[in-house]
């Protein structure tokens, strides 16, 4: 049995510890690009993209789940460490696919507390698993999760390279500006919940944070002066938004998705 589990693409976002350990606040995009994993009876080994892989997320679900052995391939439809969510991707996808495979009879909420635990424990992501659980465009506050209505839109984006999560959040200034910003913006965003208030407020995070590389600046100004909206996927270098005159293209190979309203859920 495979499970699939959509990419997410945070804007903006601030962490809280909660009792997991740490969480996070904020919002993001889930889009149609995402995880295919396929777990079979097997020795513990792990494939990303048909490749041997140490997977650490991954195997602390395995280790969580079961003392049972498998083998988990697990296909990406993009890179790895460029602010994707493809990290709690693979890791929702596996505990989805295992409790099939074993008959656990584990609820969709339990599983996703355990891809959502290994994600913390390994220091590869705070809130993708929780946004890529419910799809579309996800707001996550402390005690709850919202979504904003959109109608369908083409999502644009641009990898440039990847960045180091773990890194980052071991950066104690990097962390004061993203809790300071990454806190108002989601106040704003509650009072205004619309998806350009969203890329707007996204921008402004990506600026006040300091974490735009120079590719990445050129690129927003660039779709800007062409009408259209892109922002820095956190985190990770790398731009994403709306680009009606493919102004991206100047500056590399674009991917083009759309927004995903579904969460992770079991495939054929």
């Amino acid at each position: 049995m495979k499970a699939f589990c959509p990419f997410h693409i945070t804007g903006f976002f601030a962490l809280k510890p909660d009792r997991a350990g740490m969480s996070s606040v904020g919002c993001g995009i889930v889009i149609a690009d995402g995880a295919t994993t396929e777990a079979v009876v097997g020795e513990g080994n792990v494939y990303i993209n048909r490749e041997p892989s140490p997977a650490p997320t991954t195997r602390t679900v395995l280790a969580a789940l079961s003392e049972q052995q498998a083998d988990v391939r697990t296909e990406l439809a993009g890179p790895i460490s460029c602010g994707l969510g493809t990290s709690g991707a693979g890791a929702l996808s596996t505990a989805l696919s295992l409790n099939q495979l074993w008959k656990l009879n584990f609820s969709f909420n339990a599983l996703c507390e355990t891809a959502q635990r290994a994600e913390i424990i390994n220091k590869t992501g705070v809130g993708d698993v929780i946004a890529q659980a419910v799809g579309g465009v996800v707001i996550r506050r402390q005690d709850s999760v919202d979504r904003i209505p959109t109608p369908p839109l083409e999502i644009s984006y641009l990898v440039f390279g990847p960045l180091s999560t773990p890194e980052i959040l071991a950066d104690r200034g990097a962390l004061a500006a993203i809790e300071t910003f990454g806190s108002a913006a989601l106040k704003k965003l509650i009072r205004k919940p619309t998806f350009d208030e969203f890329m707007r407020l996204s921008r402004q995070f990506a600026y006040d944070t300091e974490m735009l590389s120079q590719k990445a600046r050129d690129a927003v100004e660039a779709v800007e002066a062409a009408g259209g909206c892109v922002s820095m996927a956190m985190l990770g270098d790398a731009v994403y938004g709306t680009d009606p005159s493919d102004a991206l293209s100047e500056f590399g190979t674009v991917r083009k998705t759309a927004i995903y309203k579904c969460g992770a859920h079991l495939v054929l």
